[in-house]
């Protein structure tokens, strides 16, 4: 019994060591039975207090820096500085990205724990650069985000006066320098090279030299009469610092279908805007829509919405569809994503935890997390990345400002569409016109409350964005024609282009029509019974379904439509149903 007593205490001991419970052994004069029964109400103790022991709490990474601002020493060097919101960091590592570099570059310095400034010396006047930091942990895992200020420009050297020529002294009497005598040399206005028109947009290039200043303002101005002038309908363009030859896309949303415009190029040179020869343009006519004949579903529990189904054609393809269409004033019409960071549930999993769901399928594009922005309950959900990198695959490492589409409810119950630009987090603007990026050409600066037009006034409750844009104000506004066979005109928010625009996968969209109802619409692809839809006869199939703005959604495996009393109810190609992100659908009031 003396060695049982020892193997007891020994267990008891290693039990109690390893839950980091206080247990001493003391030898009793005690009878072997007693002793075992002490020992076993002691194990018993030391496991149910084990029990109780709370789990070391999940290390938790280092705060982000916030609040970066730079201020220029010189023509040459920046100082950066901003608010050190880190704990027990290793230290500090700062990044710096030019024009044309890479979207991920190296840190170019790593200094102390608790800095809160850096010094870049041997910049280029005049240059634009993005300077970031990250807060250092002894395990990477644990790093801040790196922070970026984007877009800094740096001043340019002062450009000194043309000397007067002692030859030629001012003379109130010579036309050249009167000022109130119109310039004549050429080189001084815009000049268009070549103009292409589609139905979704006019393309322009033109051409500016002699430039005065960085980044004067220029664009694309349009009139129904007369000629144009930037007080009629203008358009501005990407950055430019020197002479240039530029392309520049104008979306339909800023033009009427089957209107005549005169149009021309423009510069401002200090307080003068100078104008190119006007030319004469028109969007081509719309295409039509696609006649396909939908069945009306029937299914139980689904009060409020009308389910509907076509096996119709779509040119020549087999082509299997649905789509759900309800009023948001009378059933709830919501967008969901699951809580935990980087999580993903099935379409049928996020109805299902509702409770109240109606109708639901797949939402936004992602990959850690949604490309773009979610609001539940008037709260944005999602983290917002304005600069992307071109092509979303990175084919040609540029970064590029953007407007996204997104389309949802205010808390009224009232849809909307528009495309939204966050120039810095927390800050929201939405447009009724694009960004119109075109990957591969020149950029454009940050979006701001006039740019790239006047902001409107949209508070949305439930939202989400997405894209491309599909069709606004009743016109299909993405196609597939490309700029010398390498990017497509209308890919104004720079998505992967073999995914999204040349291939005709299983589909998803939300439209919203005339009358403020919402269409949920999917389609079946890459199966015998379905070969899906390319983005350019997205469009149009909304169109047919009535509605006057609709957003492409994530689609190919996340496509699924789930309906209350029915479960999902659209096909795959074998295999089972993505895990998603996010879902928007409609519920029970």
């Amino acid at each position: 019994m003396c060695f049982l007593n020892l193997v007891w205490c020994s267990v008891v001991q290693k039990y109690a060591n390893s839950c980091n419970i206080q247990y001493k052994i003391t030898n009793f004069a005690l009878d072997n039975s007693v002793i075992m029964k002490i020992h076993l109400i002691l194990l018993a103790i030391v496991m149910m207090a084990s029990s109780c022991q709370k789990p070391a709490p999940e290390a938790t990474p280092l705060a982000d820096p916030s609040g970066l601002k730079a201020e220029p020493k010189d023509l040459t060097t920046v100082v950066l500085t901003w608010t050190d919101n880190a704990q027990g960091e290793k230290g500090y590592r700062i990044f710096l990205r030019g024009e044309g570099d890479s979207y991920y570059v190296d840190p170019v310095a790593t200094i102390a724990a608790d800095a809160v400034e850096y010094e870049f010396s041997g910049l280029e006047a005049g240059a634009v650069y993005d300077f970031g930091v990250q807060a250092v942990s002894e395990d990477f895992k644990l790093n801040s985000q790196v922070v970026y200020l984007l877009n800094y420009e740096l001043p340019a050297p002062e450009i000194p006066e043309d000397p007067k020529d002692p030859e030629d002294p001012e003379d109130p009497e010579d036309p050249k320098d009167d000022p109130a005598v119109p310039e004549t040399d050429p080189k001084k206005f815009p000049e268009i090279k070549s103009v292409k028109t589609s139905y979704t947009y006019v393309a322009v290039s033109y051409k500016v030299q002699q430039i005065t200043g960085s980044n004067p303002e220029h664009g694309i101005c349009f009139s129904e009469t007369g000629a144009p002038s930037v007080d009629d309908i203008k358009v501005l363009g990407p950055q430019i610092s020197a002479n240039a030859e530029i392309l520049q896309v104008v979306p339909n949303a800023y033009l009427e279908e089957g209107k005549e415009y005169q149009m021309s190029a423009f510069i401002k040179d200090g307080d003068t805007y100078r104008y190119s020869e006007s030319q004469t343009v028109k969007l081509e006519a719309q295409p039509e829509t696609p006649q396909l004949a939908w069945e009306k579903q029937t299914y139980e529990g689904v009060e409020g919405v009308e389910i509907y189904k076509t096996t119709s054609q779509l040119n020549g393809r087999n082509f299997n569809a649905w789509y759900a269409v309800a009023d948001p004033s009378k059933v709830d019409f919501r967008v969901m994503y699951p809580e935990a960071v980087k999580s993903k549930k099935t379409v049928q999993a996020q109805a299902e935890a509702a409770g109240d769901c109606l109708a639901l399928i797949n939402g936004a594009i992602y990959g850690n997390y949604n490309i773009g922005v979610i609001f539940t309950e008037g709260q944005m959900t999602q983290e917002w990345h304005g600069e992307i990198e071109g092509c979303y695959w990175a084919t040609n490492s540029q970064l590029y400002q953007v407007t996204r589409p997104i389309i949802g409810v205010d808390k009224d119950g009232k849809a909307a569409a528009y495309w939204v630009g966050v120039p810095q987090q927390g800050t929201f603007y939405y447009y009724d016109r694009p960004q119109a990026n075109v990957v591969g050409q020149a950029k454009y600066g940050k979006v701001s409350a006039t740019s790239p037009v006047a902001a409107v006034d949209w508070k949305p409750y439930y939202a989400i964005s997405c894209g491309p844009m599909v069709l606004y104000d009743g016109k299909v506004s993405a196609d597939n024609t490309m700029v010398d066979d390498t990017h497509y005109y209308t890919n104004y928010e720079c998505w992967d282009e073999s995914g999204v625009y040349s291939a005709h996968p299983d589909r998803s969209a939300v439209g919203v029509t005339a009358d403020g109802k919402i269409v949920l619409f999917i389609c079946d692809g890459r199966i015998d019974a379905s070969q899906g839809a390319y983005m350019k006869e997205l469009g149009p199939i909304m169109k047919s379904l009535g509605c006057v703005h609709a957003m492409n959604l994530d689609g190919g495996g996340s496509t699924g439509m789930w309906v209350s009393g029915a479960g999902m109810i659209n096909h795959m190609d074998g295999s089972s149903w993505r895990a998603v992100k996010s879902t928007l659908g409609f519920f029970k009031k």
